[in-house]
């Protein structure tokens, strides 16, 4: 099974840092390997950046990643959390609020 540090590994080999919520951090545990496979079919262009996250309370929470660049020039990928209306990041997600209880 693969860690979340090895995921990062593999984007920092590629000169791209990867950004995430701490929530969303501790809701990918144990799901790391989908997110790698998620994640590298997103970089290869094989896919549009839509993942979706099990929830341990049931259902699933949809992340986007999505390619930036930071304020100093440096490659990014985030993975946030689509909020209901279909926007990244603007409103706190079943995902965020779920995992704090954790």
């Amino acid at each position: 099974m693969l860690s979340f540090e090895t995921v990062e590994e593999v984007c920092e080999s590629k000169s791209i840092t990867l950004v995430l919520h701490p929530a969303v951090r501790r809701a990918i545990k144990g799901y790391e390997e989908s997110v790698y496979i998620g994640l590298r079919c997103f970089l290869k262009g094989e896919s549009d950046g839509l993942y979706f996250l099990p929830l341990k309370s049931g259902g699933y929470e949809h992340l986007r990643f999505t390619r930036r660049r930071s304020l100093g020039g440096y490659a990014i990928i985030r993975a946030d959390p689509i909020a209901a209306g279909g926007s990244t990041g603007s409103k706190e997600t079943e995902c965020q609020s779920t995992c704090r209880l954790r």
